[in-house]
C-alpha cells in the first residue's frame, strides 16, 4: 500500500480521534516493512524487530487523540523504532550496530526487455555490494534519505548527529556507488 502524505494525515486523524480501525490497519500495514527493516538493521533480530515494530504501531494507537498532535508520523515511527532497538540493544550489551539490508526487487512491465531486467538486476546488486561495503552509521544514512524518502534534516533528528556529518556520509557513499559502477559499466 503507497499512500501520500495527506493520505497518512487523514488515517492518522481518523486513528486519533475515530478511533478508525481500518485506518489504523491501513497505516500499519503501510509502514511495517520499512520499519522491520530498519529495527532488523538495528537488532539483527528478526523476533525482537517484530516485537520493536508491533509495540511501536501499538503505542500510536494508545495515544488517542495525542496522535493528530504528531506533524511528521513517518519520522516519529522511525525515530521511536531507533530508540526501542537502542534501548534493546543496551540492555543486552550489544558492541554495535549492524546493517545488512538487500533492495526489494524492482516491479517490471512484463512487456519491457529482457536484456533491460538483466542489466537493471546486475546494477541493483552491483549498488547493493557497495551500500553493504560501506560503514554501518554511513550505511543507515543513505538507506534513510535514499530508500525511505528522509531529508537529510529528518536524518539527523533521528539518528543525533550533525546535518554536516549526514552529508560527509551521503558524499561518502554516493562516491562508492559512483566507483563501483563506473567500474561496472567500462567492464561492459
Amino acid at each position: 500500500m503507497n499512500l501520500s502524505g495527506q493520505d497518512i494525515l487523514f488515517l492518522q486523524n481518523r486513528v486519533a480521534y475515530l478511533r478508525d480501525q481500518k485506518a489504523y490497519k491501513d497505516l500499519f500495514f503501510h509502514f511495517y516493512t520499512s520499519l522491520y527493516r530498519f529495527a532488523y538493521n538495528l537488532t539483527r533480530n528478526p523476533e525482537i524487530s517484530e516485537e520493536i515494530v508491533s509495540d511501536v504501531m501499538m503505542n500510536i494507537w494508545d495515544l488517542d487523540a495525542k496522535l493528530a498532535q504528531v506533524e511528521k508520523l513517518n519520522l516519529y515511527l522511525f525515530t521511536s523504532v531507533k530508540n526501542s532497538a537502542l534501548t534493546y540493544l543496551t540492555k543486552n550489551r550489544a558492541e554495535q550496530l549492524v546493517i545488512d539490508e538487500k533492495i526489494e526487487n524492482s516491479v517490471f512491465n512484463k512487456n519491457d526487455n529482457p536484456e533491460y531486467y538483466l542489466l537493471l538486476s546486475e546494477i541493483e546488486q552491483k549498488i547493493e555490494a557497495s551500500v553493504k561495503s560501506l560503514p554501518p552509521q554511513c550505511q543507515m544514512v543513505y538507506r534513510l534519505i535514499k530508500e525511505e524518502g528522509f531529508s537529510y534534516k529528518e536524518v539527523s533528528t533521528t539518528l543525533q548527529i550533525s546535518q554536516n556529518t549526514i552529508e560527509t556520509h551521503m558524499r561518502i557513499a554516493l562516491k562508492k556507488i559512483r566507483l563501483a559502477l563506473d567500474q561496472y559499466l567500462v567492464g561492459k
